[in-house]
């Protein structure tokens, strides 16, 4: 079973909730009780950074737009940023980037909620 880590930091009215190693059916209810501690604290204005994430499932992304779309619910928004080309193939290939904003890194996603 590989590592995962996830570290959340507060930025003002924003979380980024950085993701690391693989994202899969083992280390998928940690991402869920995470996003679910966001939703109940009405914390809905989310930076994924996925900068250190080296794989995700299907069923992972699934849970992420589940939160986005919740998120949007509330006047909130998800983005990810720092998405490795491999895993932003996954996300265009079903779609999903339709869905959840991707930014280049977290700066410029912190730049999308805050425009300058």
């Amino acid at each position: 079973m590989a590592t995962y880590i996830i570290e959340r930091n507060e930025q003002l009215d924003l979380d980024i909730v950085s993701l690391e190693g693989s994202l899969d059916a083992y280390s998928l209810p940690q991402l869920e009780a995470a996003l679910n501690e966001l939703r109940q604290q009405n914390r809905n204005r989310v930076i994924l950074n996925c900068r250190n994430l080296e794989y995700i499932s299907s069923t992972g992304l699934g849970t992420l737009i589940g939160f986005a779309r919740r998120a949007h619910e509330q006047n909130g928004d998800v983005k990810l940023s720092s998405v490795s080309p491999k895993i932003l193939t996954i996300i265009e290939l079903l779609g999903f980037h339709k869905i959840l904003e991707i930014a280049d890194d977290v700066e410029s996603a912190v730049n999308t909620f805050n425009p300058s």
